[in-house]
């Protein structure tokens, strides 16, 4: 099936803004932090994210963004499979790890415990959610790369909440009181 669009002139002549002021509006968007990971050859390799979304349920897939500066970029790649971790409010040494907020020469593993998924992708216990994904088709963004994922198995653990990213920071869900009927 093709999609055709048409698209007048008047958007087409529009300038996007300045990389400050979008990444700067950006920062209020919250989004739940993603562990990124894949192996290859026995080794492990990951990074921290929040550009992670659902694509569709049937097939299950989703798609992750990957800064192409970033280490674990090509790694991803090359081994052609990841795992998405989603962490739990408990896990923010995890989050630092990944994001190298603890120094780039740290063991990036230390932190958890971490199992095989059936891709070889390495898994958290205890995260929130794991979604283990066959690379499916990769699209380049300029500075990112926007990698679909079909995914292959998951697990999930009830009543964990998510940990979040927003203003710049690690952020808690603030539970809201259960309505009575």
């Amino acid at each position: 099936m093709t999609l055709t669009v048409n698209v007048g002139a008047a958007p087409q002549a529009l300038e996007p803004v300045n990389s400050k002021d979008y990444v700067s509006a950006m920062s209020a968007h919250v989004s739940s932090v993603c562990v990124i990971t894949t192996a290859i050859g026995g080794r492990r390799f990951g990074l921290t994210a929040t550009a992670v979304s659902s694509v569709c349920a049937s097939p299950p897939r989703l798609l992750i963004c990957v800064n192409k500066s970033g280490f674990s970029h090509d790694r991803i790649i090359e081994a052609g499979h990841f795992c998405v971790n989603v962490l739990t409010e408990d896990q923010v040494s995890v989050a630092e790890l990944f994001a190298g907020m603890k120094g780039s020469d740290v063991e990036r593993f230390a932190s958890g415990a971490w199992t095989n998924m059936p891709s070889g992708s390495p898994a958290l216990t205890g995260a929130a959610a794991v979604f283990d994904c066959r690379t499916a088709l990769i699209s380049d963004q300029f500075t990112h790369s926007v990698i679909f994922g079909d995914v292959v198995a998951v697990n999930s653990q009830s009543g964990q909440d998510a940990l979040l990213y927003g203003a710049r920071r690690f952020r808690s869900l603030q539970k809201a009181p259960s309505e009575l009927n």
